[in-house]
């Protein structure tokens, strides 16, 4: 049995490599998985940790998770799978794109980034400029988009999924919106992050924002 991290109402956090998690997760039925998976990166040159580095070696198509993108899309759900524009040999065609249209400028490495999905809608675009967001994750992603994503998804939202949590944005979005979530994350440091991001909210169920 499956022993949480972190857990309370709303977000369950494990951690380990998601490839293991996934087949022994409890028989909940999945309404969204809404991640961010890892893609193109240089190994040799990242300071993440030795989880990180292990999760990297060999079995792994060009850096890309592509074994792990295929175990989620057989759930048979909704999915928003951000940096889906590096996995489109794998994803089916889809005329279904979010895009963050980030107004900064060339102050960041793109100026908009790309989501896959399957929402059966056209492809919808978030603009914002998100000034000083104090990344503590590389690929963190800012609150604002994943609330916008999660919403996108529709009214009957109940359970989401992240097999990448990282630092919890996605499992922090969704307590805010009043769903729950069930996160995965290798790296234990961010597991605390997202644990303790998830405990500090002051959670006002007169204020949710609900889709």
């Amino acid at each position: 049995m499956l022993k949480p991290y972190y857990q309370d109402k709303y977000v369950t956090i494990y951690h380990g490599d998601c490839r293991e998690i996934l087949p022994a997760l409890p028989d909940e039925a999945i309404d969204l998985v809404l991640t961010d998976p890892p893609y193109g990166i240089d190994v040799s040159n990242m300071q993440l940790g030795s989880g990180i580095h292990n999760f990297y070696k060999g079995d792994w198509d060009n850096r890309r998770p592509v074994d792990i993108i295929r175990q989620i899309l057989a759930m048979q759900c909704k999915f928003i799978l951000w940096g889906g524009n590096y996995f489109t040999d794998v994803l089916p065609p889809s005329n279904d794109w979010l895009v963050w249209h980030k107004l900064n400028d060339g102050l960041s490495f793109s100026e908009a980034e790309l989501a896959w999905s399957n929402l059966g809608k056209n492809v919808r675009v978030f603009s914002k400029y998100v000034a000083n967001l104090q990344k503590v994750h590389p690929t963190q992603k800012p609150v604002d988009v994943f609330q916008w994503c999660i919403l996108q998804a529709g009214e009957n939202i109940d359970l989401i999924l992240d097999p990448f949590l990282g630092s919890g944005t996605t499992a922090f979005c969704a307590k805010k919106l009043n769903r729950k979530c069930i996160g995965i994350e290798i790296e234990e440091k961010y597991c605390e992050i997202a644990a303790n991001r998830c405990r500090q909210m002051v959670f006002d169920l007169q204020g949710v924002i609900d889709g």
